[in-house]
């Protein structure tokens, strides 16, 4: 939770430090405002607050941060100074998402009860290659049935590292070290098989391994290498591609293709277009086709609806290709994630995915 209130500079210097920081509300021009003025400032039904957001290890401030206020349906970025605006906001609570590739997200509520500055820390990610898995994942099934197998322990005894599947038979042993590693497949009933794979860094090196009942020969574990942005393979970005439903977007793809903007990276995807602003005929809205008109679908960036789907959300001004690792489509309710088919999804959902630490 943001706190908020007054506090004098070494307050300050102790919130930097912490992850969900301190609302720091100026007092100048506050305190000194006579009564008759004071009184007017307390009977303003909206205020106006000026944000700054800093890096807690330097306190220098964090340009293009995204700053989402859900119960205002608005986002926006910091400024070069790293501040942003909230005009004419009701006085209240709101909770605030700070989301940055570069920092740790922050997320927390926020008091706003008079005109003033407040400053919030965000703590930066410190290794480059922070978000990209180097180890092994993949998928165990049934030789005769092909069902996935689960509570398989997978073991790599020259590094002490195991776990075991989950019930679709996936598993994942990230934060390997690069190079060639022995890796047991053990199930109650079932064969053990062993296999030497090799680890890359920065890469992860996805197996499909069966397993089989009797002692029979067995194909060799199918493997293949792939970058895998750990900030995908937490959301389940993988495990849905997988599935088939919807449409994706990777890292590859993006780098492959160059876009300018992030509308121009999902032009592929069946049934998306854009929108011009009549206003501005150079921005472009993203918007889906449905039954010979246009809508707007939801929007989400890592979890956090930025586009409610009732107008159109500014992802082009908000987002650079660069510092995304995956895009997500779904025109229709079938197949798409359950935790994002709720209001305002009539038209189709999109989720955007950060890279993280690069």
């Amino acid at each position: 939770m943001f706190s908020s209130g007054f506090a004098v500079p070494s307050d300050l210097m102790a919130a930097n430090r912490r992850l969900t920081g301190w609302l720091l509300l100026s007092a100048a021009g506050v305190l000194s405002a006579p009564h008759a003025v004071a009184q007017e400032l307390a009977d303003t039904a909206t205020v106006t607050v000026t944000g700054n957001i800093v890096n807690a290890a330097t306190g220098e401030p964090i340009p293009g941060v995204v700053i989402v206020v859900e119960a205002l349906d608005i986002s926006f970025l910091t400024d070069t100074e790293g501040k942003f605006l909230l005009a004419d906001v009701p006085r209240g609570m709101y909770s605030l998402h700070l989301i940055h590739w570069d920092y740790q997200r922050l997320d927390g509520d926020l008091t706003i009860d008079r005109p003033g500055e407040f400053v919030l820390s965000m703590t930066p990610i410190e290794d480059p290659n922070e978000g990209m898995i180097t180890g092994i994942v993949g998928v165990v099934t049934d030789q005769v049935t092909g069902d996935p197998i689960s509570e398989v322990v997978v073991n790599v005894p020259g590094v002490g590292r195991a776990t075991t599947t989950n019930a679709d038979g996936r598993f994942r042993l990230p934060d390997l070290f690069p190079g060639r590693h022995e890796v047991a497949f053990s199930h109650l009933g079932y064969r053990q098989r062993s296999e030497t794979l090799d680890v890359q860094a920065g890469h992860a090196t996805r197996v499909q391994v069966v397993l089989t009942i009797d002692a029979i020969a067995l194909d060799p574990i199918e493997v293949a290498v792939d970058r895998r942005d750990r900030n995908l393979e937490n959301a389940g970005f993988y495990q849905r591609e997988e599935a088939g439903w919807g449409h994706f977007v990777d890292r590859d793809d993006i780098e492959n293709w160059n876009p300018l903007r992030i509308t121009d990276a999902l032009m592929r995807a069946p049934g998306v277009t854009t929108v011009m602003d009549p206003r501005m005929p150079s921005r472009q809205y993203l918007a889906f086709r449905k039954g010979g008109a246009t809508c707007f679908p939801a929007v989400y960036l890592d979890g956090i609806r930025i586009g409610s789907g009732r107008g159109p959300a500014e992802i082009n001004d908000i987002l650079n290709p660069v510092v995304v690792a995956g895009i997500e489509v779904y025109r229709r309710l079938g197949g798409m994630p359950p935790q994002y088919s709720g209001l305002g999804s009539d038209c189709g959902v999109v989720l955007i995915w950060l890279r993280r630490g690069g």
